[in-house]
């Protein structure tokens, strides 16, 4: 799950932004949870307490604490979150370098801009995606996750099918399947001996999926329908990038 931070003082603006949100993740097949907020210092009491964000959106001016000020309390202890800001504000450029905001758009928002820069921040942040641990013989094993074309279950044995390299352990699709629930790339199950990264797809068609190279899986019967509908929510092929 990507969790994402949305803090404006104009809360109808704000809304929105979430929603605009929603319909990406849906649309993408995203895990996210958004949560809004009407002031940086509100956001930072979150933060300052424990709770992670990989995603802010940021007003710059705020009453009590603005977006500049909260950033800057935020980069002290993380580098790696992504913070872009939405405002009508640009004569805060200098300011901004010193927080290194990932993006900066302009209100009101153009919809096609902010999806598109939704975009390139989820590949900046599936870049920081975790490896998949596995051991076989033994002999403890790590794959990054969105290397990782799909899995497919032999018997005892799991095979990855990666993008550079391959590997193999001991176990059951369904586990495999729960432990990749909770991460930011989507994996579907299209069958009972296969858990295909979403990345890879090419075309899903009625019985079978095409991936990036080539390969052809089939669907189960019983999958059919729920995997057409799925595919069906995802916006042209931008997201399926091999």
């Amino acid at each position: 799950m990507i969790n994402i931070a949305v803090c404006d003082d104009d809360l109808v603006f704000a809304s929105k932004v979430e929603t605009i949100l929603y319909d990406i993740a849906k649309q993408k097949l995203i895990d996210i949870a958004v949560e809004v907020f009407s002031d940086g210092s509100e956001l930072w009491k979150h933060i300052s307490s424990g709770e992670t964000f990989e995603l802010l959106y940021l007003d710059i001016e705020m009453m009590k604490l603005n977006g500049i000020d909260l950033a800057k309390k935020v980069r002290e202890n993380d580098t790696n979150v992504i913070i872009i800001y939405i405002s009508n504000y640009e004569n805060y450029f200098i300011e901004l370098f010193e927080v290194e905001p990932f993006r900066f758009i302009k209100k009101p928002v153009d919809e096609k801009i902010f999806i598109g820069y939704f975009n390139k921040a989820y590949e900046r942040i599936l870049q920081n995606e975790a490896y998949f641990e596995y051991k076989f013989n033994k002999i403890p094993h790590k794959i990054l996750t969105k290397n990782i074309m799909y899995f497919e279950s032999c018997g005892r044995l799991i095979l990855i099918r990666n993008k550079n390299e391959s590997g193999k352990f001991y176990g059951k699709l369904n586990a495999v399947e729960k432990q990749l629930q909770n991460g930011k790339i989507p994996f579907l199950r299209i069958h009972q001996s296969y858990l295909v990264n979403y990345r890879f797809v090419r075309e899903i068609s009625f019985a079978k999926v095409v991936l990036t190279n080539n390969t052809e899986l089939q669907i189960s019967e019983d999958r059919q329908k729920e995997i057409r509908a799925k595919y069906n929510e995802l916006l042209g092929g931008e997201f399926l990038d091999g």
